[in-house]
């Protein structure tokens, strides 16, 4: 007699010991897309980061280059008559005298620049900045200010406007027409014992325009470390900006240890 056989299929264990094997193999392909994504989206964040630093560090390098006075600025100036936009030791100021040329080459007039670190949550349009609460609490934007030309509503001290340069290079400034004017070349142009627009302590009226976002505050660049730091013997001026972010749920810096630092030579400056 042929005893019965037995019908062919997976036990119960062996199912379970299946499931078992197929999720550990499913949780560490899951952690390697995990890792894969986060790696990548830092790594295109730095690449980001890193642009926006060589591109405000030129900007700025570009505007010191030819600037005919340099003043960096830590207290007792504000600008456009707020005390939020005052120049401090954590918010410090760069003031520049900028030439502004014609189609043709020729200097028309010189524009008071002002650059300022400050709190992101001080760019209060909702249209000039991408909404995130925690930039707002953590990082800072660098603001560039700028005076007007004279005339109604202008700013104070105004834009110094060239009225004519003769054949031979000697310049004559707008003196005789608008009052502002006046008051804006003078300021424009001093340089008191070595010490240039010594006799600002506040501007009033300047457009706002916003230069950079996501920088470090001053006291996360390093021990030493301020944002503009003007040797009045070389003439130089070092740049000091780092970049931070958060980043899927992690703080980032870069440069990762210290400040992105670029040194520029003011070579118009007397």
């Amino acid at each position: 007699m042929k005893s019965a056989g037995r019908t062919e299929g997976f036990t119960l264990i062996e199912v379970l010991i299946a499931m078992g094997l197929l999720g550990i193999v499913l949780a560490l392909i899951l952690n390697w897309q995990m890792s894969t994504l986060n790696v990548s989206t830092r790594t295109n964040a730095m690449a980001r980061s890193l642009n926006d630093l060589n591109d405000v560090t030129g900007y700025v390098g570009d505007q010191v280059r030819s600037a005919a006075r340099v003043r960096v600025v830590t207290s007792e100036f504000t600008i456009n008559s707020s005390p939020s936009f005052a120049c401090t030791t954590d918010y410090p100021c760069l003031l520049l005298t900028v030439p502004k040329e014609t189609d043709t080459g020729v200097v028309a007039k010189y524009q008071l620049v002002i650059f300022r670190m400050s709190p992101r949550s001080d760019v209060t349009n909702a249209n000039d900045k991408v909404a995130d609460s925690w930039a707002d609490s953590n990082v800072n934007v660098l603001f560039e200010f700028r005076s007007k030309d004279p005339g109604t509503s202008t700013s104070a001290p105004s834009t110094c406007v060239i009225r004519e340069t003769d054949s031979s290079g000697n310049v004559t400034y707008q003196s005789t027409l608008e009052a502002s004017s006046r008051t804006g070349c003078s300021a424009l142009r001093e340089d008191t014992s070595g010490v240039h627009l010594a006799s600002l302590t506040s501007v009033s009226n300047f457009d706002r325009y916003i230069v950079s976002d996501y920088l470090a505050p001053k006291s996360e660049l390093g021990a030493g470390n301020v944002p503009f730091a003007y040797n009045t013997t070389t003439k130089e001026l070092t740049l000091n900006f780092r970049d931070k972010q958060r980043v899927r749920g992690t703080t980032t810096f870069l440069p990762t240890t210290g400040p992105f630092t670029m040194t520029v030579q003011a070579r118009n400056v007397p």
